[in-house]
């Protein structure tokens, strides 16, 4: 067990299993670490097991679309549909360059559906290598989508753009805002699970790992 100790003036310990297996313990100076830990132990190994469960499947290939396409190493980043390939570059800039841009063909198509649907009209859409987080949106009425997105099934990228185009509406994740969301996406809760797994799929794939700059 891979296990980080925070330690934080908090009122109370939060244990928490990472996307990538490990186990993080939040606490303040002093608290017992170890007796949490084997309190829950039983929890903990459940959660772990799921994760390592992931990892074969994580490591078949790079994920396009919620499949898992060969990766060729060559000069230049590009992705092949038709042959179902995935061309890593040695620059990691470039990489991520090629991979927003076809994210982009993608989500826009989207974006303007969805708008035009719920009758919210954002500003400009960005593309972002973010590490925590599918999407978000500023004050301003624009939108940013994780370039992320690119790997799992298209189903869960409809359900990230309704999900941000609705807060656009509602800031905050309010009734009124899961009303929303599931006038136009009734099985939000599924897909916010599924979003979890494939979170921990991408953090335990070897080549997002190196797109973070983590191999």
């Amino acid at each position: 067990m891979r296990l980080r100790v925070r330690r934080r003036p908090v009122k109370y310990a939060r244990l928490e299993v990472r996307p990538d297996g490990t186990v993080l313990v939040t606490a303040p100076d002093g608290f017992d670490v170890d007796s949490l830990v084997e309190k829950h132990r039983g929890w903990l190994e459940g959660k772990l097991a799921e994760i390592e469960g992931l990892r074969e499947l994580a490591e078949s290939g790079f994920p396009i679309n919620g499949e898992f396409y060969q990766v060729i190493h060559g000069r230049r980043a590009k992705v092949h549909e038709g042959f179902k390939t995935v061309v890593l570059s040695p620059s990691r800039d470039e990489v991520l360059s090629c991979l927003k841009r076809f994210l982009r063909k993608e989500l826009l198509p989207l974006v303007d559906e969805y708008g035009g649907k719920m009758g919210i009209q954002p500003g400009r859409v960005y593309i972002r290598h973010q590490k925590s987080r599918w999407g978000s949106c500023s004050g301003r009425g624009n939108l940013n989508f994780n370039v992320r997105l690119i790997s799992v099934p298209p189903e869960l990228r409809r359900y990230v753009v309704i999900h941000e185009l609705a807060h656009l509406r509602h800031l905050n994740h309010s009734k009124a805002f899961w009303e929303l969301v599931g006038r136009f996406y009734p099985d939000y809760r599924g897909a916010r699970e599924e979003l979890k797994r494939w979170w921990s799929i991408l953090e335990l794939n070897p080549y997002w790992r190196w797109l973070g700059g983590r191999e």
